[in-house]
Protein backbone atom coordinates (compact mmCIF):
# COMPACT_ATOMS: atom_id res chain seq x y z
CA UNK A 1 0.00 0.00 0.00
CA UNK A 2 1.51 3.32 -0.51
CA UNK A 3 2.75 5.43 2.22
CA UNK A 4 0.16 8.01 1.43
CA UNK A 5 -2.74 6.06 1.17
CA UNK A 6 -1.62 4.52 4.52
CA UNK A 7 -1.60 8.13 6.36
CA UNK A 8 -4.82 8.70 5.15
CA UNK A 9 -6.12 5.69 6.44
CA UNK A 10 -4.00 6.50 10.00
CA UNK A 11 -5.60 9.96 10.13
CA UNK A 12 -9.02 8.87 9.06
CA UNK A 13 -8.76 6.12 12.06
CA UNK A 14 -7.59 8.85 14.47
CA UNK A 15 -10.24 11.09 13.57
CA UNK A 16 -13.14 8.27 14.15
CA UNK A 17 -11.64 7.65 17.09
CA UNK A 18 -11.34 11.16 18.67
CA UNK A 19 -15.12 11.12 17.30
CA UNK A 20 -16.22 8.48 19.35
CA UNK A 21 -14.24 9.76 22.53
CA UNK A 22 -16.28 12.78 22.14
CA UNK A 23 -19.19 11.13 21.56
CA UNK A 24 -18.92 8.66 24.58
CA UNK A 25 -18.39 12.25 26.59
CA UNK A 26 -21.65 13.74 25.16
CA UNK A 27 -23.21 10.67 26.22
CA UNK A 28 -21.70 10.54 29.66
CA UNK A 29 -21.63 14.34 30.50
CA UNK A 30 -25.18 15.25 28.83
CA UNK A 31 -26.89 11.87 28.61
CA UNK A 32 -26.81 12.43 24.61
CA UNK A 33 -26.43 10.10 22.37
CA UNK A 34 -24.86 10.25 18.78
CA UNK A 35 -25.67 7.99 16.01
CA UNK A 36 -22.86 6.05 15.62
CA UNK A 37 -20.23 7.76 12.62
CA UNK A 38 -21.42 11.07 12.73
CA UNK A 39 -18.51 13.24 11.30
CA UNK A 40 -16.18 14.11 13.56
CA UNK A 41 -16.46 18.07 12.43
CA UNK A 42 -20.27 18.41 13.70
CA UNK A 43 -19.16 16.38 16.57
CA UNK A 44 -16.60 19.12 17.54
CA UNK A 45 -19.07 21.88 16.76
CA UNK A 46 -21.71 20.29 18.78
CA UNK A 47 -19.58 19.99 22.11
CA UNK A 48 -18.23 23.45 21.52
CA UNK A 49 -21.72 24.89 21.59
CA UNK A 50 -22.39 22.63 24.71
CA UNK A 51 -19.48 23.65 26.61
CA UNK A 52 -21.28 27.50 26.97
CA UNK A 53 -24.34 26.48 28.78
CA UNK A 54 -24.63 24.92 32.26
CA UNK A 55 -24.65 21.13 32.21
CA UNK A 56 -27.32 20.81 34.23
CA UNK A 57 -29.32 22.64 32.06
CA UNK A 58 -28.72 20.68 29.32
CA UNK A 59 -29.86 17.21 30.99
CA UNK A 60 -33.12 19.27 32.21
CA UNK A 61 -33.82 19.52 28.29
CA UNK A 62 -34.75 15.47 28.38
CA UNK A 63 -32.63 14.97 24.62
CA UNK A 64 -31.68 11.33 24.43
CA UNK A 65 -30.51 11.64 20.59
CA UNK A 66 -29.28 14.16 18.53
CA UNK A 67 -28.24 13.77 15.10
CA UNK A 68 -27.24 15.76 11.59
CA UNK A 69 -28.83 15.63 8.59
CA UNK A 70 -28.62 17.46 5.15
CA UNK A 71 -32.40 20.16 5.34
CA UNK A 72 -30.83 22.53 2.38
CA UNK A 73 -29.34 25.96 2.35
CA UNK A 74 -29.53 27.65 5.37
CA UNK A 75 -32.56 30.01 5.12
CA UNK A 76 -33.30 33.13 6.95
CA UNK A 77 -36.59 32.89 8.20
CA UNK A 78 -38.03 29.43 6.87
CA UNK A 79 -37.63 26.40 9.38
CA UNK A 80 -35.23 23.97 8.00
CA UNK A 81 -32.58 24.66 10.78
CA UNK A 82 -33.33 22.13 13.04
CA UNK A 83 -36.20 20.19 14.13
CA UNK A 84 -37.50 18.24 17.70
CA UNK A 85 -39.42 15.60 18.10
CA UNK A 86 -40.13 13.43 21.13
CA UNK A 87 -36.86 13.78 22.69
CA UNK A 88 -34.97 13.48 19.53
CA UNK A 89 -33.16 16.54 18.06
CA UNK A 90 -32.01 17.15 14.50
CA UNK A 91 -29.53 20.03 13.11
CA UNK A 92 -28.86 20.93 9.44
CA UNK A 93 -25.89 20.26 8.90
CA UNK A 94 -25.71 23.39 6.35
CA UNK A 95 -25.92 25.73 9.00
CA UNK A 96 -22.33 25.21 10.15
CA UNK A 97 -21.33 27.45 7.40
CA UNK A 98 -23.63 29.69 7.68
CA UNK A 99 -22.27 33.13 8.44
CA UNK A 100 -24.71 34.59 10.82
CA UNK A 101 -23.35 36.71 14.24
CA UNK A 102 -25.85 38.15 16.24
CA UNK A 103 -23.93 40.01 19.50
CA UNK A 104 -25.94 41.76 22.12
CA UNK A 105 -25.20 44.95 22.30
CA UNK A 106 -25.08 45.54 26.19
CA UNK A 107 -23.45 42.25 27.44
CA UNK A 108 -21.40 41.62 24.17
CA UNK A 109 -22.30 38.04 24.30
CA UNK A 110 -22.66 36.44 20.84
CA UNK A 111 -23.96 33.47 19.18
CA UNK A 112 -24.02 32.19 15.56
CA UNK A 113 -26.43 30.17 13.48
CA UNK A 114 -25.30 26.52 14.99
CA UNK A 115 -25.65 28.11 18.75
CA UNK A 116 -29.15 29.73 17.81
CA UNK A 117 -30.52 26.80 16.29
CA UNK A 118 -29.25 24.27 18.98
CA UNK A 119 -30.35 26.24 21.71
CA UNK A 120 -33.54 26.77 20.05
CA UNK A 121 -34.28 23.24 19.51
CA UNK A 122 -33.06 22.49 23.50
CA UNK A 123 -36.01 25.08 23.77
CA UNK A 124 -37.99 22.98 22.67
CA UNK A 125 -37.07 19.68 24.31
CA UNK A 126 -37.17 21.51 27.83
CA UNK A 127 -40.41 22.88 26.66
CA UNK A 128 -41.66 19.61 26.50
CA UNK A 129 -39.93 17.33 29.07
CA UNK A 130 -40.54 19.98 31.98
CA UNK A 131 -44.26 20.33 31.85
CA UNK A 132 -45.90 18.61 34.89
CA UNK A 133 -48.62 17.63 32.46
CA UNK A 134 -50.06 17.18 29.35
CA UNK A 135 -49.38 21.02 28.35
CA UNK A 136 -46.69 21.89 26.89
CA UNK A 137 -45.14 25.08 29.12
CA UNK A 138 -45.19 27.32 25.99
CA UNK A 139 -49.38 26.85 25.72
CA UNK A 140 -49.85 27.65 29.17
CA UNK A 141 -51.37 31.18 30.60
CA UNK A 142 -48.47 32.00 32.30
CA UNK A 143 -46.50 32.45 28.62
CA UNK A 144 -49.99 32.72 26.27
CA UNK A 145 -50.57 35.74 28.05
CA UNK A 146 -46.96 37.58 27.72
CA UNK A 147 -47.63 37.83 24.48
CA UNK A 148 -51.33 37.62 24.01
CA UNK A 149 -51.35 34.48 21.74
CA UNK A 150 -54.98 33.62 20.58
CA UNK A 151 -55.46 30.55 18.00
CA UNK A 152 -58.59 32.53 17.13
CA UNK A 153 -59.06 35.80 15.21
CA UNK A 154 -58.68 39.15 18.01
CA UNK A 155 -59.54 42.60 16.62
CA UNK A 156 -56.12 44.22 16.06
CA UNK A 157 -53.93 41.33 16.73
CA UNK A 158 -51.37 40.06 13.95
CA UNK A 159 -50.49 36.47 12.22
CA UNK A 160 -47.31 36.12 11.06
CA UNK A 161 -46.30 35.45 6.65
CA UNK A 162 -42.78 34.29 6.25
CA UNK A 163 -41.93 33.99 3.00
CA UNK A 164 -38.48 33.28 1.93
CA UNK A 165 -37.07 33.04 -1.50
CA UNK A 166 -37.48 29.67 -3.23
CA UNK A 167 -39.15 28.37 -0.02
CA UNK A 168 -42.92 27.60 0.55
CA UNK A 169 -45.11 30.49 2.29
CA UNK A 170 -45.56 30.13 5.61
CA UNK A 171 -48.30 31.62 7.70
CA UNK A 172 -48.62 32.00 11.59
CA UNK A 173 -50.37 29.28 13.29
CA UNK A 174 -51.11 32.03 16.16
CA UNK A 175 -52.39 35.51 16.28
CA UNK A 176 -50.50 37.74 18.60
CA UNK A 177 -50.92 41.41 20.46
CA UNK A 178 -49.19 44.08 18.23
CA UNK A 179 -47.78 45.38 21.43
CA UNK A 180 -45.56 42.34 22.37
CA UNK A 181 -41.82 42.25 21.94
CA UNK A 182 -40.06 39.37 19.91
CA UNK A 183 -36.49 37.83 19.88
CA UNK A 184 -36.98 37.91 16.07
CA UNK A 185 -39.09 38.15 13.61
CA UNK A 186 -39.75 34.01 13.23
CA UNK A 187 -40.61 33.72 16.91
CA UNK A 188 -44.09 35.56 15.67
CA UNK A 189 -44.95 32.12 13.99
CA UNK A 190 -46.30 31.02 17.58
CA UNK A 191 -46.41 30.70 21.09
CA UNK A 192 -43.95 27.17 21.04
CA UNK A 193 -41.59 29.12 18.59
CA UNK A 194 -41.45 32.24 20.43
CA UNK A 195 -40.73 30.30 23.70
CA UNK A 196 -37.74 28.11 22.26
CA UNK A 197 -36.43 30.97 20.74
CA UNK A 198 -36.84 33.37 24.09
CA UNK A 199 -34.92 30.42 25.55
CA UNK A 200 -32.42 30.21 23.28
CA UNK A 201 -31.38 34.25 23.70
CA UNK A 202 -32.02 33.88 27.70
CA UNK A 203 -29.37 30.78 27.84
CA UNK A 204 -26.79 32.23 25.59
CA UNK A 205 -27.38 36.34 27.69
CA UNK A 206 -28.08 38.00 24.17
CA UNK A 207 -30.98 39.25 26.96
CA UNK A 208 -31.07 42.89 25.01
CA UNK A 209 -32.96 40.87 22.42
CA UNK A 210 -35.95 40.00 24.94
CA UNK A 211 -38.77 41.99 26.36
CA UNK A 212 -38.43 42.47 30.41
CA UNK A 213 -41.61 40.17 30.81
CA UNK A 214 -39.92 37.40 29.73
CA UNK A 215 -36.71 37.99 31.17
CA UNK A 216 -38.76 37.78 33.87
CA UNK A 217 -40.33 34.41 33.19
CA UNK A 218 -37.05 32.65 32.65
CA UNK A 219 -34.87 34.51 35.94
CA UNK A 220 -37.56 32.40 37.56
CA UNK A 221 -37.51 29.02 35.56
CA UNK A 222 -33.93 29.13 34.35
CA UNK A 223 -32.06 31.63 37.35
CA UNK A 224 -30.94 28.78 39.42
CA UNK A 225 -28.46 27.34 36.73
CA UNK A 226 -26.47 30.89 36.65
CA UNK A 227 -26.50 31.58 40.32
CA UNK A 228 -22.30 31.38 41.38
CA UNK A 229 -22.16 32.29 37.41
Amino acid sequence: MPLRTLRTAANELLLHEKSAAISDALRDEYGINLPHGTASEYVGVLLESLKRLPTQLIKDCGIVTLGFEDQGPSKEYYPNHGKYVNNTLFINQQIIEDPLLIVDPDSAASFNKFDQTLYHELGHGWDEYQSDDNVILSMKPEWMELSGWSEAPIPGHKRVIIQDKDSPKLVGEYYYSPEAEFTRFYAKRNPWDDWADSFSYYVANLKSFLPKNKIAYFDSMLGKYYKGT
